[in-house]
């Protein structure tokens, strides 16, 4: 296992360890998130992944003496997915670079945040039903388990009663998951709706990042905006990262991420770049994920 920092650290590449740098920057997710290096492009895998995710969970019991231990048995489900190509390429004429270097720092800054858009998307809603090249997401994993939820509260007006019944929905909601989340993952406008409603209740509280970044917290668990359209509803989702929870899957070695920058010198008036990062995720366990969907008829954010 290994983190895309880790994978930074480890790399020769200069240009791999740059771009990677960027992204865990600007991306928490990517910072945080532990990888399964397990994977290989030589011919000798797939690029599947099998894993066993734990539905329910063994149960400990009392005894008496001189009598055996009572067998439980934990409810597995066996799942297979497999790593996704996330890719980004360009194109510039050599003229162009040449008159306006900052179109080209640009471009190398959007390729960098395009990968981060297309990860924390597919995180969130990807379904290889309908994206046979992507990953399949946290809202295809959840649904219909013991921590897919359904919000009452509406909070289209925030009231002080709004914001305590909302405040007692997330403890339950909370209380649903193997231990206490990690990241909160919400729209851009259902932070605010957070936001306010830690203002009403006195909860507020906003702190650095180690990046610079403003971390607003619901009861200290960070909540992350996931912006771009990569949540476009007031769903909540949490999540316990951890190989034992919710985790990256990618290639093993120095292959996760690969850049490709032009050579300026050489012939022909045009070049391409590209950069592309091999990635899924698995969830190893039901209850290190889940949702809180907003009320129906509640104010929903637009895509």
């Amino acid at each position: 296992m290994i983190t895309l920092d880790e994978l930074a650290t480890n790399s020769d590449n200069k240009l791999v360890q740059g771009f990677i740098n960027e992204i865990i920057t600007d991306s928490y997710l990517l910072s945080t998130m532990t990888f399964d290096d397990c994977l290989t492009s030589t011919g000798t895998s797939d690029l599947s992944y099998s894993y066993k995710r734990v539905k329910t969970p063994m149960e400990a019991k009392f005894r008496a003496l001189n009598s055996e231990p009572a067998k439980t048995k934990p409810d597995i489900e066996r799942i297979t997915t497999s790593v996704a190509i996330l890719s980004d390429s360009w194109d510039m004429d050599r003229v162009a670079k040449n008159a306006a270097e900052d179109l080209y720092a640009l471009y190398l800054e959007e390729s960098k945040n395009a990968i981060i858009r297309g990860f924390n998307k597919t995180v969130i809603n990807g379904d290889t039903a309908t994206e046979a090249d992507g990953f399949d997401g946290l809202d295809k994993a959840v649904k219909g388990t013991s921590t897919d939820m359904t919000s009452k509260v509406d909070l289209s007006a925030i009231t002080k009663e709004s914001a305590l019944a909302f405040s007692e929905e997330m403890d339950t909601f909370l209380s649903l998951l193997m231990r206490t989340p990690d990241v909160l993952m919400v729209s851009p406008r259902m932070k605010v709706k957070v936001n306010a409603v830690c203002r009403i209740l006195g909860l507020s509280n906003v702190t650095m990042d180690s990046a610079g970044h403003r971390v607003a917290a619901w009861d200290g668990i960070r909540i992350e905006e996931m912006r771009d359209g990569a949540l476009a509803t007031n769903d909540i989702y949490a999540a316990c990262l951890g190989m034992d929870g919710f985790h990256g899957i990618t290639l093993k070695g120095e292959n996760a991420v690969t850049v490709a920058l032009p050579d300026w010198t050489s012939p022909g008036a045009v070049k391409s770049g590209d950069a592309e990062f091999v990635c899924g995720c698995a969830l190893k366990a039901t209850r290190a994920a889940g949702v809180l969907r907003a009320k129906a008829g509640a104010a929903q954010a637009k895509a």
